[in-house]
């Protein structure tokens, strides 16, 4: 059993959504074999009962700062934004690479629970928690440091600009900084873990090859995300998109299929509805869609099942992103055929035809969809096979065992290493 340090810099952690749902359920597995400590910026009053099916794990202990705040320091005496960037670097004692407010959120955390427990193996979620690494090699050099890393960042942001207008200042800067930070990750962690094989390889090649990650899948909890076994649902009338629309994928992605894809399904469906679900905001680029009667924009739900149960398929017309996308394997779990970019779908291993449909020109992407709503028999075989591929590789228990085994895998080298090199 090791002692395990889980940084979370989220402010919404439970009950798991959109990207607080990977770190949930690491932290939960972690849980089963470790004794696991979390720094979390949620309340800790927050991460109390059952919600949504999930239970916050009774035996990790939690700090954050919404209970106990960081001290005042001489920098405070400082102008706000000088006051930031010179306290960061003091802390990481260091001029070199972007400044982080998650360490100055949490440093005093750190500091506290390195001098009060052993700690052996610490986690970042994010790049910006990364950005606290040198505070934990500084109070306790022999914790294993590692990034968990949701996506090449670097890459996302490239996307982005691409396929905007204009890039601001601010745009460049989030990309020069994930860059550098992606780069470096040797310089911060001793290993990383990312959700697909071609993630890994990119972060392996950005360091040169002096730093080494591990793959490990996200999935879902296929016994809280049964499956959907009525016999209607092919019937159903409803097509839904659900992504948090925070993200901006997401949004261009609902967008596209809005203007591009979904007129061309209406022509041939016209009793069809487009059901949208997701936190954020929905600004003036959505009003459109809002207004149209043949979209349901219905935006946060309280739990998306009902809204699964109630739809015949799912979409999702990404064109740009990182990672994997877990609203695909939520569908799949629930019985929800999907139709997909192959960029929505990157990193699942799901065949076209069999477990998934995927395409990516607005035509095919349409004519996708009127072929699986006309085909009864594809619609039920695909979704089966889904749900056997879910059940198969993506269930997080299985995920766990992975997990804890890298954990200790981790642990084991390290301590080859130090007896080979001793401090």
């Amino acid at each position: 059993m090791a002692r395990v340090l889980h940084v979370i810099p989220y402010q919404k952690f439970f009950p798991p959504v959109g990207g607080a749902w990977r770190p949930f359920f690491f932290l939960r597995e972690l849980a089963r074999q470790h004794e696991v400590h979390a720094i979390i910026l949620q309340p800790q009053s927050e991460l109390q009962g059952e919600r949504g099916g999930y239970r916050f794990p009774d035996n990790v202990k939690v700090y954050g700062p919404a209970q106990t705040p960081p001290p005042r320091t001489i920098f405070d005496l400082l102008p706000a934004r000088l006051n930031s960037a010179l306290h960061y670097r003091w802390l990481r004692r260091s001029w070199r690479g972007p400044a982080g407010t998650t360490a100055l959120e949490i440093h005093h955390l750190l500091e506290k629970i390195l001098c009060m427990e052993r700690i052996d193996v610490v986690i970042f979620e994010h790049l910006h928690s990364m950005m606290a690494a040198p505070i934990v090699r500084r109070f306790s050099p022999q914790s294993i440091r590692i990034l968990h890393a949701h996506n090449v960042d670097s890459d996302l942001h490239e996307q982005l600009l691409k396929a905007g207008n204009t890039a601001t200042r601010a745009d460049l800067s989030l990309l020069h900084n994930a860059r550098w930070s992606e780069s470096n990750l040797h310089r911060f962690v001793d290993t990383f873990w990312t959700c697909s094989e071609i993630d890994r390889a990119k972060l392996e090649a950005m360091n040169q090859g002096r730093i080494h990650g591990w793959t490990i899948r996200t999935g879902v909890d296929t016994t809280v995300l049964q499956y959907d076994d009525r016999a209607d649902k092919f019937n159903r009338k409803e097509i839904l998109f659900c992504g948090s629309l925070d993200y901006p994928p997401n949004r261009n992605g609902l967008l596209w299929f809005h203007t591009s894809i979904w007129p061309l399904i209406r022509e041939r469906l016209p009793q069809v509805r487009l059901v949208v679900i997701g936190k954020g905001r929905a600004g003036s680029e959505f009003s459109r869609l809002r207004s149209e009667p043949s979209v349901d924009f219905k935006g946060e739900v309280e739990s998306v099942i009902p809204y699964y149960e109630r739809s015949s398929c799912v979409v999702v017309p990404l064109l740009q992103g990182s990672g994997v996308r877990v609203k695909i394997l939520e569908a799949m779990s629930l019985g929800s055929p999907v139709v997909s970019t192959p960029m929505g779908a990157e990193g699942i291993e799901a065949e076209q035809g069999r477990e998934i449909l995927l395409a990516d020109q607005a035509e095919s992407f349409a004519a996708a969809v009127l072929r699986l709503l006309a085909n009864r028999e594809l619609f039920e075989n695909l979704r089966g096979a889904a749900r056997r591929l879910v059940e198969e590789k993506y269930d997080w228990q299985m995920i766990g065992k992975k997990i804890n085994r890298v954990i200790n895998e981790i642990r084991t080298v390290n301590e080859v290493a130090q007896s080979e090199h001793p401090a």
